[in-house]
């Protein structure tokens, strides 16, 4: 099923007047080396002063924020050093992914080090779920504990919190996850996203909180700490948790990556690289290849090992743990790929991809992988996905969404049906009896109808600035290296290319689902799962028309490929389309919409698939050569996918039309047989004006606004 884009150029992201942007761009070149595109694309990005240019470009500790600048945090710094000088015992509550058992490690390792009576406890993702509870809070204070310090979670565990002041135990919420109605009544409460909370950064993770309490406590401790071990540790959570690479986020991960890749001090981290076989670390590493082998022990209920992995210092017992979480994170993707094919297989034979909103059921499907599940049929089908394992008459669901339409307000609709529900607009999951799915189904079909989700059902593929293959170079790599880490918020740069001509293409892998193509101009392009753009409709016609691949466009970045020593620098394809004019069934239409419609303007925008309208200007140079190569062709024919044959110019919508203004110039009666052009030309006794025909000035309209 072939997925409809939106291409969309990114809009700066703050306002600068012209005068001020050009002095701006020029600063940043003298100051920093940049290319005028780099510059350009800065700005674009949120650079509006020099000090901005330099927080991006050369990220250092003293970019870190100030740590009391938390309301709460000094009270909290406090109660925490009373707990260590009256021997108190501290229980550090943390969450089972990967941000709450690395803020755990962090926050954990720390008071260790500095001689506090402190533990932990993780909760069993399939047993306890997820946030604070009474049973393992009973314990926990039954151990004699009196200073409780969440980590990643509590923020809305008011009666979990108040459960504890009645038991004599204070609380340190440290959370950064959106506060809602009351909060609770916690001792301090450390979280940027507290209502007119004076943090000027807002999107830290929980890992990232918790660093900031490590800062403000060893500030007050007066000790002198080497934060290099917990900012690798920062890292790898903050991309693992999906928070934007921006400000503070983007400075952590950038300190983070260069820790690691020059002298890693974390043996936890460093074993999980070995294992996973990695030397130069990028951040998409921390989210596809370490961030995963790090949530699978949480899905799988075994999160305490993660706390282990990154706090122990025995040597051979590290490296046992990281080997035993690969080998999870393996079993993980084994059941998730079990499960996937058996969903896959589910939304295929009972034609569910037909719906607007896929609802996929199935029995006894492990609840930790099913969010996993649904991220891939929604990337595959690009609509909102709700994946429901029924087991015992209880079905769990996890649910994705689509930009644009809130599945959270979605489950709203019929909130009644459920046993509980949870998210935001984006992922959300709920507890359902089994016998209430189909009516479940049913709602929130009709409240996709009623908002009209098929406007939503469009992925949008945005773009930083069109470029021409002259400007591909390794200049242009390297200089792009410097907009890295990116991930979500600063997203890697990608380009448009339009007007491109191949000389090849075609598919490579296992299952022949990537792309491979080769531009006139040398270049080479990569497309990974894109191989259907070329074995689909495309290639039919690809294989009437002339040797090359015309009106090619797709959106791109720069990219390197080493093999076997030898670096060439490729497109990295992220989506890519043709111009309809050179495909011979959408130059039909074309045509039809041109000839037919009295005002086609909007139909054929339509129709351009982002390509200009100025691709449709057509001279009366290029008809005369249409109409010397029908007149010298009446017997045979003229194949419609050869226009280029004729003129390197002439795609099958400038034959065709080219047929239509000589139709009604009176000079050529022509008809299509097996996609060729049988034509008569009509003697004519005087000069035709082609010019002035209908067809020509309507397409003059229609091309002045390209």
């Amino acid at each position: 099923m072939t997925i409809k884009t939106k291409w969309i150029k990114r809009e700066r992201k703050k306002s600068i007047n012209e005068e001020n942007t050009r002095q701006l761009k020029q600063d940043l070149i003298d100051d920093f080396g940049l290319s005028q595109l780099a510059a350009e694309l800065l700005i674009n990005r949120g650079c509006s002063c020099l000090e901005d240019g330099r927080r991006f470009l050369e990220p250092s500790l003293q970019h870190l924020h100030n740590p009391f600048l938390f309301e709460d945090m000094e009270k909290a710094v406090a109660r925490i050093i009373q707990a260590k000088e009256n021997t108190e015992k501290i229980c550090i509550y943390g969450d089972y992914d990967a941000d709450g058992t690395i803020g755990t490690s962090i926050l954990l390792k720390f008071m260790k080090d500095q001689g506090f009576d402190v533990t932990y406890f993780i909760p069993n993702r399939l047993i306890t779920g997820y946030g604070l509870h009474i049973d393992p809070l009973q314990e926990i204070i039954d151990a004699g504990v009196t200073l409780l310090i969440t980590v990643d979670n509590g923020i809305s565990a008011n009666e979990q919190v108040q459960y504890c002041n009645n038991r004599n135990c204070d609380v340190i919420v440290t959370d950064h996850h959106e506060c809602h109605g009351i909060l609770p009544e916690a001792y301090g409460i450390i979280n940027p996203k507290v209502t007119g909370s004076a943090y000027p950064f807002k999107e830290l993770c929980g890992a990232g909180v918790a660093l900031k309490l490590v800062q403000a406590l060893a500030e007050k401790l007066k000790v002198n700490i080497d934060l290099q071990d917990s900012i690798e540790c920062v890292a790898l959570a903050t991309v693992a948790d999906l928070v934007p690479l921006q400000d503070e986020n983007r400075c952590l991960v950038a300190l983070g990556l260069n820790y690691l890749n020059s002298c890693p001090q974390n043996p936890g981290i460093r074993a999980l690289m070995e294992v996973s076989e990695l030397k130069d670390l990028k951040a998409w590493h921390f989210g596809f290849v370490l961030g995963p082998k790090i949530n699978a022990a949480g899905r799988l209920g075994e999160a305490d090992r993660i706390v282990e992995l990154l706090t122990d210092s025995d040597a051979n017992r590290i490296m046992t743990l990281a080997a035993f979480l690969s080998d999870e994170n393996r079993k993980r993707q084994e059941l998730e790929t079990e499960i996937l094919e058996e969903a896959l297989s589910t939304v295929e034979s009972q034609e569910i991809f037909r719906d607007d909103i896929l609802v996929v059921v199935g029995e006894n499907w492990h609840p930790g992988v099913i969010g996993i599940v649904a991220s891939r049929i929604q990337e595959r089908h690009y609509k909102p996905v709700i994946v429901i394992s029924v087991a015992d008459g209880i079905g769990k669901a996890s649910c994705r969404s689509v930009d644009g339409f809130n599945i959270f307000e979605t489950l709203q609709s019929c909130e009644e049906l459920f046993i509980s529900y949870g998210g935001h607009e984006q992922a959300a999951g709920f507890s359902i009896k089994k016998e209430n799915i189909d009516l479940m189904k049913a709602k929130i079909s009709d409240y996709g109808r009623a908002v009209d989700i098929r406007q939503h059902l469009t992925r949008k593929v945005y773009y930083d600035a069109q470029i021409n293959e002259a400007e591909v170079s390794w200049d242009a790599y390297h200089e792009l290296a410097r907009f890295e880490p990116c991930g979500l918020g600063n997203p890697g740069i990608l380009f448009m290319m339009k007007n491109l001509t191949a000389t090849s293409i075609g598919t490579m892998g296992r299952e022949n689902n990537h792309l491979r193509l080769s531009l006139k101009s040398g270049l080479r392009g990569v497309g990974f799962g894109l191989g259907g753009f070329y074995t689909g409709q495309f290639a039919e016609q690809a294989k009437m028309a002339a040797e090359d691949y015309h009106g090619i466009m797709f959106v791109c970045r720069l990219d390197m490929n080493e093999f076997r020593g030898n670096k060439t620098l490729q497109l990295q394809i992220k989506d890519i389309k043709f111009n309809p004019i050179w495909q011979v069934d959408s130059a039909k239409k074309l045509v039809k919409t041109i000839v037919m419609e009295e005002n086609p303007q909007q139909s054929v925008a339509a129709l351009m698939n982002e390509n200009s309208a100025g691709a449709l200007e057509l001279s009366v140079v290029m008809i005369r050569t249409v109409y010397a190569v029908l007149k010298k062709n009446q017997d045979g024919g003229v194949p419609i996918a050869s226009g280029s044959a004729i003129s390197p110019n002439v795609s099958p919508y400038h034959l065709l039309m080219s047929c239509e203004i000589l139709r009604e110039a009176g000079l050529l009666a022509y008809g299509i047989k097996n996609d060729r052009v049988f034509s008569k030309i009509i003697p004519a006794n005087k000069k035709k004006d082609i010019q002035n025909t209908k067809l020509m000035i309507k397409l003059e309209k229609i091309t002045s606004d390209k």
